[in-house]
């Protein structure tokens, strides 16, 4: 069986929803990839095709990423695609699908906070609290906060409207 394991930068452009299969929880969302190019004869930028697929992620990583990202917020995603094939009204339909095994906001687009995710099982503090976190020089925890800001937005930009701008467990 051949896989295709990738990497691709997009931005989220449907509501991510979670949901659960047998045990498992599944957070999905949609992501659309743009190309970008620079015509050699005109010297103009110019946009290529876009590639759309959706974005299922599994066990740990689904319940880490419920409710952090919203439509709008550029990703990088990493996993394995995959090609569906089913029947709707009497026709064969194709769709795209990556099962992610990465998933992080696009730092070029993003300001971010992050905490380091703590250690799993017997022993770590009530959650997490205190438990392998990472502190500066200072003393201080080491936080990245994560939101939508591109370069040219406002201050008042979506970074604030979205819960990827908390503080989330990588």
């Amino acid at each position: 069986m051949n896989e295709t394991h990738t990497t691709v930068r997009g931005t989220v452009i449907t509501d991510p929803t979670t949901r659960r299969v047998g045990e498992d929880s599944v957070f999905s969302f949609r992501v659309a990839s743009n190309t970008r190019y620079q015509d050699r004869d005109s010297g103009e930028w110019k946009t290529g095709g876009t590639l759309y697929f959706s974005a299922n992620c599994w066990g740990r990583l689904a319940q880490r990423a419920s409710g952090k990202l919203v439509k709008g917020d550029g990703v990088i995603v990493q996993g394995r695609l995959l090609t569906n094939e089913y029947e709707k009204d009497g026709r064969i339909q194709r769709d795209l699908e990556m099962r992610v095994t990465a998933l992080g906001p696009d730092l070029s687009r993003m300001d971010v906070t992050m905490r380091r995710a703590q250690p799993e099982g017997p022993g770590s503090a009530p959650d997490g609290e205190g438990a392998g976190q990472s502190r500066g020089a200072d003393g201080v925890e080491d936080v990245m906060e994560i939101g939508s800001r591109d370069a040219d937005d406002a201050p008042e930009g979506r970074a604030a409207d979205s819960a990827f701008a908390e503080a989330v467990r990588v």
